[in-house]
């Protein structure tokens, strides 16, 4: 029972606010920044092809995992929060990251087969940026602030690979 109490002290509206760790969903969007660093690379390859190395090096973390080996001040409350959230947002938010990781990893896979700084290639690589990255980061984002009602095709898996595999044919 007192352990309960703790856990829940620990994990109060006010304690997680602050922390910047989101009260409702219990997700921090600290984590997104895995992807939007990944990104900004993106857009900055063409002028700096040597930062092909770092996409090359990019790869899918776990949210557990990525704060385990973070900075965040707040990194244990963040993993402990995310346990605890409600298991439908959880699965909508390993849902949108799995699609998100599956995007990142196929546009990392055309920046090593090609030249970023071919007209052609950053063409694409923009196009990749705005059409199908920044949005599945949006969403991801739109899930751990708890913007909108989850809905059963929000935790559709196989429709989310879908849309996914459409992108990159």
């Amino acid at each position: 029972m007192e352990s309960e109490d703790v856990d829940r002290d620990r994990l109060s509206p006010e304690k997680l606010a602050a922390a910047n760790i989101n009260p409702t969903t219990r997700l921090a969007t600290d984590y997104l920044n895995h992807y939007n660093n990944a990104v900004m690379l993106l857009d900055i390859l063409p002028a700096m092809p040597e930062c092909a190395a770092e996409i090359e090096a990019w790869q899918p973390i776990a949210y557990e995992d990525y704060f385990s080996h973070s900075h965040f001040r707040e990194r244990d409350l963040a993993i402990s929060a995310y346990r605890r959230a409600d298991p439908a947002v959880r699965r909508a938010f390993d849902a949108a990251v799995s699609e998100l990781d599956t995007a990142m990893l196929e546009t990392r896979h055309l920046v090593l087969s090609g030249d970023p700084t071919d007209p052609v290639m950053a063409a694409e690589l923009h196009r990749q940026q705005r059409e199908y990255l920044q949005p599945l980061i949006a969403r991801t984002s739109a899930i751990v602030n708890g913007a909108g009602a989850l809905r059963e095709a929000d935790l559709d898996v196989d429709a989310a690979q879908h849309s996914v595999d459409q992108l990159f044919p």
